[in-house]
Formats: structure tokens, sequence, C-alpha cells
């Protein structure tokens, strides 16, 4: 004979892909129901019940746990096995499953909807005659009253206290406790009553903690201290000295995918009824579930907690926020991850020299004035602060929070940077003699690892690779070259598309020390009228020849350039170049000048 099962669901699309594959493994045959009025009407007008119930959990108008929950109080639906999905993610499907008395929830998907339909008709339930059934009503009750502790947002001790001290009352039981097992670093708590002696303590504790270490061995490895939750004279009730306690249960507790995590621990006189047996296992997984939701919050506001005081000072607020809002409660920052970023370094120019001109307590005075500055534009342009070396800031775009236009962010904070020069106090700062306070920065975008690198007893969220020293390099080029902004053509590609904002010119191609593939890097000008059209069409010819190895053209073109521009480093230095390469040609010349330093 066919089994049926009712389902409640609007959708027809989903309603063909239902029967579809239940007719491949012929395992049942669905009737369907688009609302939850008709899916009541059906349910009791029909002569037959169905075998089961498929209950969308996110129905139009009522949900499907409310449907749910108000068959469950009609003696003659609660035998029917009953399962509530939904089609997408739903946080709150664990909570409708408690709330409806259903017997399990799941995200169905079209691969999983025969074993879904399999697993429902597989339940057996207890006939009429059973001597004790928890009814739905005191399910709904206890899950009610554990839902509530759970969001009291108490601690987690005032939270064990409250859920052991109602397991307790509910199996007559004085003496219970909570072990679990967070992050492989145990904990556990217990409640007695106070007329327990030293030695019934001692005794229980042994054998919930021997049991516990039985099912989770790596327990062994950190010491176990119960800690004691204070006196609830309730208990008192369910101890009497002349009984002995000589009946123990224990239910292991699973998280929501399966995984064990904790132990609860009850101890009685006499022994557990078949009824106390059952309130004890099922408010025990209640418990379970309350306390696990609990951790997890826990883990995530000091995750949060970490968050923000590692990176408040250096990061914009949205960030935090972001990165908070993303976040599980595990640290997936510590797990590395390549990502495209792009790495601003900048350095203050000639800063040894100033600092000997200078008292110690003057230049640390002066650095805050300075970082701070600096730091606020890189923050307002979405960049994060990786580290300061002396002097010098290491920035990010694009980790921890990515954005499409990471490159952009960073030449545009450049850019601030470099106006803001003029804003930084210098107070007592002596500068020495002839000098003017300036910074070079350097800005690469590439693939690097991020995560949190360090020992176990500090660890820091920063980046590594080959990337970061190139952007590093790029920045003791803008001294080479004199420009205040040096760029690898990776950023410059980047950006081109997206912004017209920033005039790059064309300075060379480069094999910084470490790299053996040449580099072109540009200057970001403040301007377009920074140089003149006759400057930048006379070095451009000048560096097409310059790479192709023709230097004495070259070094006209370069010659013209200069007359344009006398101070212009760069052109002085690509015609120094030349001269010496029409007397000593290098040998297999690709166009690229290589650095042996940094």
């Amino acid at each position: 004979m066919t089994k049926k099962i009712l389902v409640l669901e609007s959708s027809s699309t989903v309603q063909a892909i239902i029967t579809e594959k239940l007719a491949e493994k012929e395992i049942a045959e669905p009737v369907f129901a688009q609302n939850s009025l008709r899916f009541l009407w059906t349910l009791c007008s029909s002569s037959a019940l169905p075998d089961a119930l498929l209950i969308n959990a996110k129905t139009q108008n009522q949900n499907g746990a409310e449907t749910l929950r108000f068959l469950r109080t009609i003696q003659k639906f609660q035998k029917i096995p009953a399962c509530l999905y939904a089609l997408d993610d739903f946080p709150k499907g664990k909570l409708y499953e408690k709330l409806s008395d259903a017997d399990f929830f799941v995200k169905i998907e079209k691969e999983t909807i025969a074993q879904t339909v399999e697993r429902l008709l597989s339940i057996q339930k207890k006939s009429e005659d059973s001597t004790f059934e928890l009814s739905g009503a005191l399910k709904s009750a206890i899950v009610e009253k554990l839902f509530s502790l759970e969001n009291a947002s108490l601690s987690i001790v005032s939270l064990s206290k409250k859920c052991l001290s109602l397991l307790a009352k509910l199996t007559s039981s004085p003496a219970v406790s909570l072990f679990v097992m967070d992050d492989t670093i145990p904990f556990a708590h217990y409640l007695c009553a106070p007329t327990f002696t030293n030695q019934e303590i001692h005794d229980f504790l042994s054998v919930c903690k021997d049991d516990f270490e039985k099912a989770f061995p790596s327990a062994k490895n950190a010491p176990i201290v119960p800690q004691n939750l204070g006196v609830d004279e309730t208990l008192s009730l369910f101890r009497h000295n002349s009984i002995p306690l000589s009946a123990f249960e224990k239910t292991i507790l699973s998280s929501a995918d399966g995984t064990p995590f904790a132990s609860i621990n009850a101890v009685k006189e006499g022994g557990f009824s078949k009824d106390e047996q059952e309130i004890l296992f099922f408010v025990s997984r209640e418990i379970g579930f309350t306390i696990q939701n609990a951790l997890q919050i826990e883990k995530k506001n000091l995750f949060e907690k970490r968050i923000r005081k590692a990176f408040s000072r250096f990061v914009p607020e949205q960030i935090i926020d972001e990165l908070v809002e993303k976040a599980d409660t595990t640290d997936k920052m510590a797990v590395g991850e390549k990502r495209n970023v792009a790495i601003l370094f900048s350095d203050i120019r000639s800063f040894t020299n100033i600092s000997e001109k200078n008292k110690p307590e003057v230049i640390v005075a002066f650095l805050n004035r300075y970082f701070t500055i600096m730091v606020n534009i890189i923050k307002k342009h979405g960049g994060t602060i990786d580290k300061f070396i002396g002097d010098a800031i290491m920035a990010l775009f694009g980790a921890p929070v990515s954005y499409e236009d990471n490159a952009r962010r960073a030449v545009a904070a450049a850019c601030e940077m470099r106006e803001a020069l003029d804003s930084v106090p210098l107070e007592d700062l002596i500068l020495p003699e002839g000098m003017t306070f300036n910074i070079g920065i350097g800005i690469h975008y590439g693939d690097v690892i991020v995560g949190s690198i360090g020992s176990q007893d500090k660890t820091d969220y920063s980046v590594i690779g080959d990337n970061v020293n190139l952007a590093s390099r790029l920045e003791g080029l803008t001294k080479t070259y004199g420009a205040m902004v040096v760029v690898s053509d990776s950023v410059k590609n980047d950006i081109k598309g997206k912004s017209n904002d920033f005039v790059f010119r064309y300075l060379d191609n480069v094999k910084v020390k470490g790299k053996n593939l040449p580099v072109p890097i540009y200057a970001v000008d403040k301007s377009k009228n920074e140089f003149s059209l006759e400057y930048r069409d006379a070095y451009a010819k000048g560096l097409d020849l310059y790479k192709q190895g023709v230097w004495n053209l070259a070094r006209e073109y370069f010659e013209k350039a200069k007359e344009a521009a006398p101070l212009d480093k760069a052109t002085k230095l690509m015609i120094s170049r030349c001269e010496a390469f029409i007397k000593n040609p290098p040998e297999n010349w690709d166009g690229a000048i290589t650095f042996t330093t940094k």
C-alpha cells in the first residue's frame, strides 16, 4: 500500500520537484496544500490520516510552525510524524522545531527530498496505551522557559545555574552537573542540595568527571575543576538521608551537526522512573541547545571585543562593524588566505638626519602628531594600518575587508597624505638646514597571504608575500626618481576604467631587489599641469628609445625633457644612465634597470 504524505507548500514549482523525486524512488504519494487553511481542511476532512506531514516553515499568512503547533493540541494528530523544512537558510528553524513539536527541521534541497521523506516515514510514534508520554504542552513550556533564559543575556554561569535548577526540580534530583568541552578547554558546573556532605559531592563529581573523560578523551589533558553554582534550598526536598543515592543518569549532548560537546549528569535516591528518565533526556537535550547558543553568543561578543580593541585605532568603524557582522563565533581571521590587496608604504625623508637634530621626546611627540593625521586619512579611504616601522607606515587596502576599488582607495589616500603635509604641526621639531619636511609613498597591488601571524602569546593581523616587499621597494624608489608617490603598473591597471581622478606618469621599468621580472613604475602627479605637454612627450619618447637600447637618441629626448622641467630628478637620472650605457652598454639589455639594494 502506497504511503501518503500531506505537504504544506505554496510553490507549484517546488510541488512538482517533490512529486518527481518521490516518484523516482516510489517512496510515497504527496498530497499538497498551498496554505495553512487548506492544509488543515485536507487533514480534518480525510477519511484516513496521512502517514507523515511535510511542512514549509515559511508559508504565507501563518508560519508552518504555528500550524503544526495547533495540530499537536489535537490528540488524533499527535502521532503523525512531522517535519518542518525551509528552502534556504533559516536561522529560526531549530527554535520552530522545538516550539511546534516537530520531529525534526531540515533545509531541504532537490537532492535530499527523498532522503528527508524516508527519514520522516521511519519515525515510530508511541502507541496510545503508552504508560507515559511527555506532552506537547509540557515540552512547549520547557522550551519557552529555556528560550526566555537564553534571551535574558545571562552569563554562562548564571544560565547554567538556572538550567540545572530547572532540570533538578523536574526530575526530583538533589544533585545535577554540566560538563562542557568548549574549544578543547573543558569546564564544569554543578548544583546540589545543601544537605550534601563533602564526601557525597566528591563521589558524585568523580563519577561525572570519569564519564566525561571517557566520552571526551582530550579532556584528560586539561584539569577540570567543577564550579559550585551555589545553594538551592529547593533541592533539599529531594534528599532524605535514610535513602541511599543509588541512581545515576548521564546524557551526552550534541550540537546541531551531531558533534558531541557536553554531558549532563543527575543523581537520585532510589531510582529514576520511566517518566523521569524521559523528562531528563528531553530537558537535557534542550539545555544543550540553550547552552551551546549562549556559548556561541559569548564567543562572538568576545571576538567582537578583541576585534574592536585590536583595530579601533587604525581601522574605520564601518569596517569593524562589517567584520563583526560577518564573523563566525570562531576566529576565521586566524586562518591564512590569499587575496588581492593594495599595500601602501610611506616614509619620512631623511628621518635619520632629523632625529640627530632633536631630543627623543621631541621626535616621539612629532611622530604622534604626524601619525594621527596620516592614519585618519588612511582610515577615511577604507584602509587599515598594518604596522608602524619607526617613522614608516604600512597600510592595507583590501584586508581585513575588501572593496572593488582597493587600488583606487590606496592612491586616493596617498594623494591626500601628500596634500596634508603642510598641515602637520612641526612645533619645536628642528629640521636640518635647507631641508623641507617631505615623505615618499610606494603602492603595489597584488595577491598576498593575510591572517593572524605570530606566536601563541602574541599575534597580529598582517600580510606576507613578495608583493609586500615590492611595495616597500617602490617607496624606496621615490627618492631615486624624485616623485613623492610611486605606484606599480598593477595599481594603474586596476584603476584604469574605474576612475579618471589621477594623473599617472610613466617613469621606468625596474627590477627591484629580490625580483627577476621587470615592473613598470609610475609617478602619480598632483595634476596634468604639474608637467608640461612638451616634457611629457619628450620623456615618453626618450623612455621608449631607452628601453630599445638606442642610448644616443634617447639622451637627446631626455635633454629636451630637462629643458622643459629643469628640476625633474627622473630626467637627470635617465640622462646619466644613457651616458653610462653609451660608454659601457649592458649585456642582455631587456629595457629594465636592476636595483641591487633596498
